[in-house]
């Protein structure tokens, strides 16, 4: 009867994890940014940065260690003596004896240090889950660095392929004698103006370009090509939508924070150790089997041998190291879940920002476009001058590259959220689950 209702109880909590699981990933919801790098090719450099790397070779380095932990640390050892012995009156004797002792773990210390083992070697898998989420931040930094690059090159050669158009226009006017030589002059002026900072920006983009291959060699750089890889298009992709206050989002990231499981699992192996300590307080013993011949041979002895250390203060001392510090890795992970906390509220303010940002952005660059394209007709009209019509299109284009910029941050931050609550790419909840 009590197995039933134990059994009805364990299904109801599981029902309820369930259900109150699927309502907060049902809460929050915003799409993936499509400017971001193919999901293949990002899973790909993850397994290859070095850091990842380094994680799971200590993975098999935690679990050897769990097998020494298992195995124990006695070991048989073995003994022998020789003794010459002289008596008067009878001569010289030979006497030898050999044994054979080994160190006996207590029932239950076994079983702890097996427990603090295998605690260790999930610790470790936690480590690699870490470090896969910690490279991916850096690869969306690198990313998006990468593409503000490009983006703000493209726009001021962009800019700077329509001032040379306007640029022609204007020398055609002045030798039909509609306009002023000084107005070529401010027409070049402009060209050089935008044909430098497009220079500028490539130079920068470049920059952005090499750290982003040097850190991830893999990964094909954003709008260029690469040996045997597509080249990724820089993509605008419908607009983003975050749906879900942060706390709602909060709660998805909890669930699966490597860095507090890692504090997690260091604590328990800690609590574990204590109580491995505290049981060393009754020491194991050491028991030996022993022969000798002595006499010659005249006597032979078979014999066996129990040895118990006596426990001093270090033992003690052992075990209340091992409790300290299980009760400071604790206040660790309140101190850790409270930053992670607000580093996602930020992010999901900072979002928030970012999105309305984007929005007001988007309608000055229309009205501004709107405007600079009235300007210049009104200039070939003859109602404005080339000043203003020059002026209108520069911020006209300061409005659309800023917005460019905009959007592309807009689009990191949304990247960084979904990184942090583990929805962004499919192999994050694969390898999530996996543990």
């Amino acid at each position: 009867m009590k197995s039933k209702l134990h059994l009805r109880r364990g299904l109801m909590a599981t029902s309820l994890l369930l259900l109150f699981g699927a309502s907060a990933h049902a809460a929050v919801e915003l799409p993936a940014p499509a400017d971001l790098p193919p999901v293949a090719a990002a899973d790909a450099a993850l397994d290859a940065y070095p850091g990842v790397l380094a994680a799971q070779s200590r993975v098999a380095a935690a679990r050897a260690e769990g097998r020494r932990l298992s195995a124990g640390e006695y070991e048989y050892q073995a003994r022998a003596g020789y003794t010459r012995r002289r008596e008067s009156g009878i001569g010289g004797m030979n006497d030898w004896s050999m044994g054979i002792e080994r160190g006996l773990r207590l029932p239950g210390k076994s079983r702890l240090d097996a427990e603090a083992g295998a605690t260790l070697a999930a610790q470790a898998e936690e480590r690699v889950g870490d470090a896969r989420h910690e490279a991916a931040r850096e690869l969306i930094a690198a990313w998006y660095a990468a593409l503000r690059g490009q983006s703000a090159a493209q726009a001021w050669r962009e800019q700077a392929a329509l001032l040379r158009q306007q640029h022609e226009v204007v020398a055609k006017r002045i030798k039909a004698g509609d306009a002023a030589k000084m107005e070529q002059s401010q027409a070049e002026a402009a060209v050089l103006q935008a044909e430098a900072e497009a220079r500028r920006a490539e130079a920068a983009a470049a920059e952005a370009a090499a750290s982003l291959s040097a850190r991830f060699p893999g990964l094909p750089l954003p709008g260029l090509p690469r040996p045997g890889l597509p080249a990724p298009a820089l993509k605008d992709g419908p607009p983003l939508a975050l749906t879900g206050g942060a706390n709602e989002w909060v709660n998805v990231a909890l669930e699966h924070n490597h860095e507090l499981a890692i504090l997690r699992k260091e604590t328990e192996r800690m609590r574990i150790m204590a109580r491995r300590h505290q049981s060393d307080l009754t020491p194991d013993p050491t028991l030996g089997l022993h022969f000798s011949r002595e006499r010659d041979g005249q006597d032979n002895l078979l014999g066996v041998s129990l040895a118990l250390p006596l426990p001093g203060e270090g033992r003690r001392a052992r075990a209340d190291v091992a409790t300290e510090e299980a009760r400071a890795l604790a206040h660790m992970e309140v101190a850790a879940k409270a930053r992670i906390v607000g580093e996602i509220q930020l992010t999901h303010t900072r979002l928030q920002g970012a999105l309305s940002r984007l929005q007001s952005l988007k309608d000055m660059s229309l009205q501004l476009n709107g405007y600079a394209e009235l300007a210049w007709r009104a200039y070939q009209l003859g109602e404005t001058s080339l000043w203003e019509a020059l002026n209108a299109r520069k911020s006209a284009q300061d409005a659309r590259r800023e917005a460019m910029l905009s959007r592309l941050d807009a689009h990191e931050t949304a990247a960084r959220l979904l990184l942090d609550s583990h929805q962004l790419w499919p192999f994050e909840r694969d390898h999530d689950s996996a543990h």
